[in-house]
């Protein structure tokens, strides 16, 4: 992570968690000196035979999951819920943070596509205690899921960016995040629909390059 995106990301977690740039780089380090973390993702790299760039850039990348890292260690998170897996670099992120504080459970949804047929492949075997997928369109398992939890404490969209299905996935979690909880999304860069969302409720939306998150009021 080069000086500028690590200020940028600082600046994000402030808004978002109100950690200070110390804490930050602690998280950063946390993850980067976690050796049974990076190794147990390449122990699936190697038994997929992916190349490192066949995934590790795919989707979400590093710098996104170091800072999702960041965020679940900051907030501690009982329930996270995530919209789309691929290769699964975001799931491990905030998988490893869910096990650093011994705490948590990650629900995923995800429509395997014919390049990552394998949704969250590269996940260390250690840290899949800790995570549930189902397997299907977030249409039809989204809804189920939230009922099931009643609450949720971060909500990550990282599935089909069609304007229609980012808003429907954005009103329809936002409804089960608990008060101060985050709304976190991938590639608001495709289309308009985070800034209508914040605009039509009335809250404030905080991009970091095309990610975007916001916070639920207390």
């Amino acid at each position: 992570m080069d000086n500028k995106t690590q200020k940028a990301a600082e600046g994000f977690m402030m808004n978002l968690t109100g950690t200070n740039a110390a804490e930050f780089r602690e998280y950063v380090a946390e993850i980067t000196r976690n050796r049974e973390f990076h190794d147990g993702i390449e122990e699936k790299r190697s038994s997929h035979g992916r190349r490192r760039d066949s995934w590790w850039e795919y989707g979400i990348g590093t710098t996104l999951g170091v800072i999702l890292y960041a965020v679940c260690r900051r907030q501690k998170p009982d329930i996270v819920l995530e919209t789309g897996v691929a290769s699964g670099v975001s799931s491990s992120h905030i998988l490893g943070a869910l096990e650093k504080n011994k705490h948590g459970q990650l629900y995923s949804i995800d429509l395997p596509s014919g390049r990552e047929s394998r949704s969250g492949w590269m996940i260390p075997d250690y840290l899949r205690h800790r995570w549930d997928l189902t397997k299907g369109r977030s249409s039809e398992t989204l809804e189920p899921i939230l009922k099931k939890a009643a609450a949720i404490d971060i909500f990550l969209h990282d599935s089909d960016h069609s304007y229609q299905n980012m808003m429907w996935e954005f009103e329809t979690a936002w409804a089960y995040l608990k008060a101060g909880g985050l709304l976190l999304s991938h590639n608001i860069n495709y289309n308009d629909v985070f800034a209508d969302f914040c605009r039509d409720n009335g809250v404030k939306g905080y991009p970091l390059g095309d990610m975007g998150g916001i916070v639920k009021a207390k």
